[in-house]
């Protein structure tokens, strides 16, 4: 479809599961949304453990995800925990909702869009895998969400060109821990500049 690598549309679909607990961020209590985060992130690296440790069980998960795990993760640890983790603690350390769900969305459409965009059309590279054109495909996506999301159009530009240069860093453990909370605080920090 549209060149799209088959397996990077799989793992990217599944990464807008993270509208669930943007959802629940939305519509619950903080309180609930971090208790509920909490309770998955245990899940998940149980499971995590389980599959480190268990042969049978690691193809099991990897059958049932189906192609959604990156081949670097079939006997290492997957992003899930990672993502999560991310999305704990940018709730726990930022107060301003309309921030987190930014940051939330920038991760879920921003990164999704780059991946996607980058293995089929990517063919200036940056540095580090990542190309002009992902990083093009993450801001115009970054960019609608701060046009919906974000207070002023300037705010949505400023919001895009930094979520977009974030994405094509190589952060150390993984991006999607990262992400979310450098975006929501670099976003916490420069609304000052637009009130």
């Amino acid at each position: 479809m549209f060149g799209f690598p088959k397996d990077e549309i799989k793992r990217k679909t599944f990464h807008i599961l993270t509208l669930i607990y943007v959802a629940a961020y939305w519509f619950l209590p903080k309180n609930i949304v971090l208790i509920g985060l909490l309770i998955a992130i245990i899940i998940v690296l149980l499971g995590e453990f389980i599959r480190a440790r268990n042969e049978k069980f690691n193809v099991f998960i990897l059958k049932v995800l189906g192609g959604v795990h990156r081949e670097s993760e079939t006997h290492k640890i997957s992003g899930l925990p990672w993502t999560l983790s991310g999305a704990f603690l940018t709730i726990l350390l930022f107060p301003e909702k309309t921030f987190v769900l930014a940051s939330f969305l920038y991760l879920a459409f921003g990164d999704a869009c780059a991946a996607l965009f980058g293995k089929a059309y990517g063919k200036h590279k940056i540095y580090a895998g990542k190309s002009l054109e992902g990083s093009l495909a993450c801001f115009c996506a970054c960019l609608i969400v701060g046009l919906i999301v974000l207070p002023s159009w300037q705010f949505a530009v400023v919001g895009a060109l930094i979520a977009a240069f974030i994405e094509t860093i190589p952060w150390p453990l993984n991006d999607n821990f990262w992400m979310q909370i450098i975006n929501a605080g670099i976003l916490t920090y420069i609304a000052r500049f637009f009130n």
